[in-house]
């Protein structure tokens, strides 16, 4: 399982055409998703006419809700990894991909790395 942050989300189109690894994996068949705020993120835009459209079928649908365990782990990461107040969303965002048991795809690494010392599988990536 791979799980998308909005950059990554973002970055699709131009992945798919050079031949991201990423894209491959899933293009192979392993499952792809984002979190419910990840998602949301993306759709704040701007977007082009179908790109949304596009995004959703490549992740196969799968727009994961928050659970109350997500909000328990993603405020034991909050307050684990200094409680700065840009690491709120992100925070919320990793507990989701934790709970997956999924990898993490990123092109904001340094954002996200607080969070590998607690399970978060990250996933560098560039454009």
């Amino acid at each position: 399982m791979i799980h998308f942050d909005t950059n990554a989300l973002v970055a699709l189109p131009q992945w798919a055409r050079d031949g991201n690894e990423v894209v491959k994996r899933v293009v192979a068949g392993e499952a792809a998703a984002a979190c419910v705020v990840v998602w949301y993120e993306f759709l704040l835009g701007p977007l082009a006419d179908d790109e949304a459209e596009l995004a959703h079928a490549f992740i196969g649908g799968r727009v994961e809700p928050m659970t109350e365990a997500d909000a328990e782990l993603g405020a034991r990461l909050f307050n684990a990894c200094g409680r700065r107040r840009t690491l709120k969303t992100d925070a919320l965002i990793a507990a989701t991909a934790i709970r997956a048991k999924a990898d993490f795809v990123t092109l904001n690494v340094a954002d996200f790395k607080p969070f590998v010392a607690h399970g978060l599988r990250l996933v560098p990536a560039s454009l």
